[in-house]
């Protein structure tokens, strides 16, 4: 079973407050701290599959947000020889068949850095992400939803009731 690294705890406690969060997932959070987790987990597939269902549809949002929305962002994967890692970005573009997006997280592969602007295809986005301000909700966030599996079921169910994740489809 391959071994990805998943960046979802350090996009959610900036949009967020970490404190509804049980104390190893805020401080991974507050740490900006990666969290192994596999993508072949079938938690992590059913939130990747959810992300592509609605990927055109976030997309539209994102390039034209409608009112009361805002933290437009896409997760990807990241490679540097064998090792993988998934990071969020934000300030979405895009350049003709690529996008680009400012680096959120900070990454554990030497290849890229925080706030560094990466150029991806829209086929490498493997979830995505926005607040609807007017809901006080987290839209997306999919791999959350599966990082929230090795939760204990009350501190999943509270986080995913704040904040309107709906982690159950």
């Amino acid at each position: 079973m391959q071994r990805v690294v998943v960046l979802s705890v350090a996009l959610l406690a900036i949009l967020i407050s970490p404190s509804a969060f049980s104390q190893s997932f805020t401080d991974k959070a507050k740490k900006d701290s990666a969290v192994e987790f596999s993508d072949e987990d079938p938690a992590m597939q059913k939130a990747m599959e959810r992300a592509r269902a609605g990927l055109e549809d976030f997309l539209r949002k994102a390039g034209s947000p409608p009112p009361n929305t805002d933290q437009y962002s896409v997760k990807v994967r990241v490679s540097e020889g064998d090792q993988q890692e998934y990071l969020w970005l934000s300030n979405l573009k895009v350049q003709g068949e690529l996008w680009s997006g400012r680096i959120d997280n900070l990454p554990m592969i030497r290849s890229v850095k925080k706030g560094q602007s990466y150029a991806f295809a829209k086929t490498e986005i493997i979830d995505w992400t926005y607040i609807d301000k007017s809901k006080k909700k987290v839209v997306g966030n999919f791999t959350t939803c599966a990082l929230l599996t090795k939760e204990p079921s009350d501190v999943a169910e509270s986080i995913q009731k704040q904040y309107g994740l709906d982690c159950d489809r």
